[in-house]
């Protein structure tokens, strides 16, 4: 049985390129196995958001609908 199960991060995002940086340092820090995955959803950024997101080897998914929160309608 795997004790340490897969983990993965999903962060909304739009415009966040004073904050994501910091976000990604913290949950890499973690003390967890390194099975660990980061998702980024970004709702069109027009800063330096998705290429942060690229420095630190997440996925980006890019969300069309130009909201932060990718559940809201």
């Amino acid at each position: 049985m795997n004790r340490h199960p897969s983990i993965n991060v999903i962060i909304p995002t739009l415009n966040e390129e004073k904050d994501l940086e910091n976000c990604l340092k913290s949950i890499l820090r973690q003390n967890y196995p390194k099975k660990l995955k980061i998702t980024i959803v970004d709702g069109s950024s027009k800063d330096a958001t998705v290429e942060i997101a690229k420095k630190y080897g997440c996925k980006v998914i890019y969300n069309e609908e130009i909201l932060a929160a990718v559940g809201q309608k």
